[in-house]
This record gives structure tokens, C-alpha cells and sequence, in this order.
């Protein structure tokens, strides 16, 4: 998938077929007459993520009725050094995807599209953390600067970003208060310890098919919360660290979050923080560990529709 086009690859038992369309409305319609042409009512397509623009052709081929994977990038890059490649070009790399689809077919878990208010919410959530990024990197700029017409210039800058926080604020209030689904699904979330209304619309936004994982820890490892341990022998013994897969923004919130439920000394995650450092885990393990399971506790308060009451919580250190 590239921004202007794109390389399909079609395996059939008979014989494999490849085609270069563009990546818009015409190429799409490209696409579908090209799999008429070989007899193709309905194929197992992956693609690989190249973030918007994928997007187009993900929607396209699911109303199609086309089962469509949005395979791991990383996972695509190791299975080709697995089989030896050393040439990387659109039509090897579509040639590879198709092979791995072969391999692999059984353990795909299909593209489940998001609906309109999750994906309207998804949009609002990532702009509103792409202007405080802005407003950050404006406010660093202020240090050391000495120059009035430059320290004008910046503090315009910040007080326009500052009133477009405020308006993305108040679009997302509305989006939510507009759907009353997602306004419970925030009210169920916010009953967690630590998160508050931000937290619970980011990972509504970020996680936006819940139905899509079956326990609780698929959505921890989607969410790049489980560890990743190295050893071998007697001399590779690495430190444990996050697999850090998946959205940075969902897990920045989930730290945030963390920091505030370990600040209130009455809850269980609490005591849960002070048990691993008892047991010698530094302060960011024990964070990492309490994302985790705060990860966990959302998707069950999600899930049974049920508010989280600590009492019933089995909210013993992670091994």
C-alpha cells in the first residue's frame, strides 16, 4: 500500500495473478473487476498497515464482503527473513503478504469495522493529542528566547492552540453526550480507579471493537502491555520489558491513569503498586504492571456492562 497506489496479489490453486491499480475510488473499482476477471466472488485479503492509506481500500473491501485482515507490520517483516528474502519491492512485498495469508489463515482474526460515532470519537481524541503536542512544543520554544517580536509570536501561537484544546474539548463532550451509548460506556469506565473522562474516552477511541478480543489479556497484548522476557542459558538474562505494540497514545493515558489511582492510598491497585515494590520491582515496573491491569478491569467493566466495585475485584500482583 503506498498514498497514490497499490500491488494485489492473487493466489488461486491454479496460478497466482498480480496487478498494480491506483489507491483511489477508480482503482478500487479496478480491483473488483480485476477479481471478476479471475472468478473471485469473495477472497481472504490482507493488508498491510500503512495508516490512511490503507484505510480507503479496508472499507472498500469489507462492503464488498470480502473477509479483509490488517496484518501486523512486524510480524510481516519477520516472516519474510524467515523464507530468506533479501529483495524488498511492492510486488515481493505483496507476494510475501499473499503467502503469509496462506500460512497463517487459520489464526487471523478478521477486520472489524469501527461504527461512525467510534470512529468520529477516534478522530476528536487523536487531534485534540495532536494540538496539546503543538502547545507543548510551542511552550518549550519559550525557554531562553529573549527577542519581543519572536516571545509575541509564541505567545499568539499558544493562545491559539490553547482556545483549539478548549474547542476539541467541547466537540468530544458533545460527541459524547450526543450517544448515549458511549456516555455509559465512559460513566462504566470512570468508575475505575484512576481513570477519569479522558482516559475512558481514549480507550473507547483507541480499542474501538471490543467484540474483536475474547479475554482480557488479548486486549492487553492489542494494547502492548505484556511482557516481553529474554533469556537463555546461563548468560542471556535480559530485563522483562512492555511489548509496547499497538496505540503509544492509549498507553500514555493508561501511565496517566496509573500515577493517579497509585496517588489514593484506600483503593486495591494501590495496594497492588505497594506489593511489587515490596517484592524489589522498581517504581516502573510496578506502573507497568498496574496498566496492565487496568487494561484488563476495563474491558471486564465493558464487557458484563457492569460498574467496577472493588470488593469483587480479584486484583492480586500480576506473576
Amino acid at each position: 500500500m503506498a498514498k497514490a497506489s497499490f500491488v494485489a496479489r492473487l493466489v488461486s490453486p491454479a496460478k497466482a495473478h498480480s496487478a498494480s491499480f491506483a489507491n483511489d475510488a477508480i482503482g478500487w473499482t479496478q480491483l473488483d473487476g480485476w477479481l471478476s476477471q479471475h472468478r473471485c466472488q469473495a477472497v481472504l485479503a490482507g493488508l498491510e498497515p500503512t495508516g490512511p492509506y490503507a484505510a480507503g481500500l479496508l472499507w472498500h473491501l469489507h462492503c464488498r464482503g470480502h473477509t479483509v485482515c490488517l496484518l501486523n507490520a512486524r510480524h510481516l517483516k519477520h516472516y519474510g527473513r524467515s523464507l530468506g528474502r533479501k529483495v524488498k519491492t511492492d510486488h515481493t512485498d505483496a507476494a510475501l503478504i499473499a503467502d503469509y495469508l496462506k500460512a497463517h489463515a487459520a489464526h487471523l482474526r478478521p477486520w472489524q469495522p469501527p461504527t461512525q460515532e467510534i470512529l468520529m470519537l477516534q478522530g476528536l481524541v487523536r487531534r485534540r493529542q495532536q494540538v496539546l503536542g503543538l502547545l507543548q512544543a510551542e511552550r518549550n520554544r519559550t525557554e531562553g528566547v529573549t527577542q519581543p517580536l519572536i516571545k509575541d509570536s509564541l505567545k499568539r501561537q499558544i493562545g491559539h492552540l490553547k482556545t483549539e484544546v478548549t474547542r476539541l474539548d467541547k466537540a468530544i463532550e458533545k460527541h459524547v453526550l450526543d450517544h448515549p451509548k458511549l456516555q455509559h460506556s465512559v460513566r462504566l469506565l470512570c468508575t475505575i480507579p484512576g481513570i477519569g473522562p479522558v482516559v475512558a474516552m481514549t480507550i473507547l477511541a483507541e480499542v474501538p471493537a471490543l467484540s474483536a478480543f475474547a479475554r482480557a489479556r488479548d486486549l492487553a497484548a492489542f494494547a502492548g502491555l505484556t511482557p516481553s522476557v529474554i533469556q537463555s542459558g546461563t548468560s542471556v538474562h535480559r530485563r522483562g520489558r512492555l511489548t509496547k505494540e499497538g496505540s503509544a497514545l492509549l498507553r500514555k493515558m493508561l501511565y496517566m491513569a496509573a500515577l493517579q489511582a497509585v496517588k489514593r492510598p484506600t483503593n486495591a491497585l494501590h495496594r497492588c503498586y505497594l506489593h511489587f515494590i515490596e517484592q524489589g520491582k522498581s517504581k516502573m515496573c510496578a506502573l507497568g504492571a498496574l496498566m496492565h491491569k487496568l487494561i484488563r478491569i476495563a474491558f471486564g467493566v465493558l464487557k458484563h456492562d457492569q460498574p467496577f466495585i472493588e470488593n469483587f475485584a480479584k486484583l492480586q500482583p500480576l506473576t
